[in-house]
């Protein structure tokens, strides 16, 4: 099984709703574990080892894996096309400054720092940053591949319809665009810890469990009973409560360094605005 299509990132812009949305499909198949993190970390265990995460499915039309590292390592697009020409890429943006402040609350959730504040942490972490030059990233991939076997989305679009983008997911995967994912509306990978992580891990394993025995949709309705929404809704904190936004200089100060990278963007995608820009239009209007 060999994939025919990648996920690419960048972090904390819905790759986890990415491959969620991808593995309900009937005719997708999907990695295990979701990001696999060879054209960036191991790919010196060779294609007989990547291969080896996706189990032979007959029903599967192209399979698909998802690791936000292709996206800002520098070797991962040529190691990508020399394996696949004709790999079909998909690259998920989102407001580089809210991005920035997911990124942090993800290291402080998976305990890689103590609690701190944003300033703190981009004080320590100059990967907050770099993972925002969407431009520089973006550029080397469209060096590597044709554009029409790159498609770029944006978090901020999926969450205004998506339905919408999981059709334009299914139409570029190349399977049937019409089928109506039963997870289409679940959040993934939200910013919040475990009251009790022992009954989060459980849970997790079993949902697990029957994901890989195709039960997919019974899962999704299971989750939205009564019992099993309040208890799954009961077990989170979010961490957003206990960490401070970014303080309006900070946001300045961002807003001001990726610029460049913006202007960039828009150039290399021929967009007029894009989607943070526009909503924050919006909301100043």
């Amino acid at each position: 099984m060999r994939p025919g299509l990648i996920g690419i990132g960048a972090q904390k812009c819905a790759s986890s709703w990415l491959h969620a949305i991808a593995g309900s499909h009937p005719e997708i198949g999907i990695s295990d574990p979701k990001e696999v993190d060879f054209f960036s970390y191991y790919f010196d265990r060779g294609y007989a080892w990547y291969e080896e995460h996706f189990a032979p499915d007959p029903s599967a039309r192209v399979c698909f894996e998802s690791s936000p590292s292709y996206f800002h390592d520098p070797r991962a697009p040529g190691r990508a096309y020399a394996y696949r020409a004709d790999l079909k890429v998909l690259a998920l943006l989102r407001d580089p400054l809210k991005r920035a402040f997911s990124n942090h609350l993800h290291e402080i959730i998976k305990g890689h720092i103590a609690p701190c504040s944003f300033e703190d942490g981009l004080a320590n972490n100059p990967a907050y940053l770099e993972q925002g030059l969407y431009a520089t990233h973006l550029s080397r991939w469209f060096d590597a591949f044709p554009a029409d076997q790159l498609r770029v989305m944006f978090a901020e679009e999926i969450s205004t319809d998506a339905r919408a983008a999981a059709r334009d997911v299914f139409s570029f995967c190349g399977v049937d665009p019409a089928f109506d994912s039963p997870i289409l509306l679940e959040r993934r990978n939200e910013s919040d810890r475990a009251r009790m992580p022992v009954l989060r891990t459980g849970l997790r394993a079993g949902g697990d469990w029957l994901r890989r025995q195709g039960m997919e949709p019974a899962l999704a309705r299971l989750k939205q009973t009564g019992p099993v929404s309040a208890l799954l809704k009961a077990n989170k904190i979010d961490i957003r409560r206990e960490i401070p936004p970014m303080t309006a200089e900070t946001r300045t100060r961002l807003t001001e360094y990726f610029t460049p990278e913006m202007d960039r963007l828009r150039q290399m995608l021929a967009r007029d605005c894009l989607p943070w820009e526009t909503m924050r239009l919006a909301s100043a209007s």
